[in-house]
């Protein structure tokens, strides 16, 4: 996406004006991006962002404290007094809007959390025909506002601990709901390879489908797995 690019803060000209409007005009490009429920790829550009910035402030932190210099001693409060060497006026404008930057995007991700929650909420995922005590492979049936089912398969995660998103579903096909169609299929797998989990995924709202019902459905599906509902 790069509405906002990794070096923004860093890149020159080191000009406190111009970095703000930059910005500002990508906080309010999110902001109508996240509002419209195109939510996944704005995510990711503010979760790398946001650890970038953490990154170097911490960095920074970390060399401040190296460059200290002993100045004396407060024989009143038995302590050491340091000072440290002033900083460049190019890095005080960078602290300043490294400062402001965290504060708008921290708070930009809070709402776009939100969205994320509500469109979770009218997304409801059922096993088909029942949930197995014991299984190793996935077929997802993602039925979205329109009754377009889109079909996927996955492996049961090894690892829960891991992050949802390197979770991964291998589409198939796509066609219209057909109820019938559907049953039989699922009734024929459960005889076939039972060691197979079906899983039905219904959106009762109309959204974006790669920007945020599929990474939301990849989402739940994950943490229902995770949690032994599936």
């Amino acid at each position: 996406m790069d509405i906002l690019d990794k070096d923004w803060l860093f890149s020159e000209p080191i000009d406190y004006e111009y970095k703000k409007y930059k910005l500002l005009s990508a906080i309010n490009k999110y902001g109508s991006l996240i509002k419209e429920d195109n939510l996944y790829s704005v995510l990711l550009e503010i979760e790398n962002r946001l650890e970038e910035i953490y990154k170097y402030k911490y960095e920074k932190n970390v060399l401040d404290d190296r460059m200290k210099i002993l100045k004396g001693i407060d024989i009143e409060n038995m302590s050491l007094l340091y000072e440290y060497p002033e900083n460049s006026e190019y890095l005080q404008t960078i602290e300043i809007l490294a400062d402001e930057s965290v504060e708008m995007l921290e708070k930009l991700y809070k709402f776009l959390r939100e969205k994320w929650r509500l469109n979770e909420k009218v997304i409801y995922i059922t096993p088909i025909p029942k949930k197995n005590l014991v299984w190793k492979k996935g077929i997802l049936f993602l039925i979205d506002y329109n009754k377009n089912v889109i079909t996927y398969h996955f492996s049961k995660p090894t690892n829960l601990q891991e992050n949802w998103k390197k979770f991964e579903l291998e589409f198939q096909h796509e066609e219209m709901y057909d109820l019938e169609k559907l049953s039989s299929y699922v009734t024929t797998m459960s005889v076939l390879e039972p060691n197979t989990q079906c899983v039905r995924i219904d959106s009762k709202k109309e959204m974006p489908f790669d920007e945020c019902l599929l990474p939301i459905s990849k989402y739940s599906l994950f943490n229902a797995i995770k949690k032994g509902d599936i």
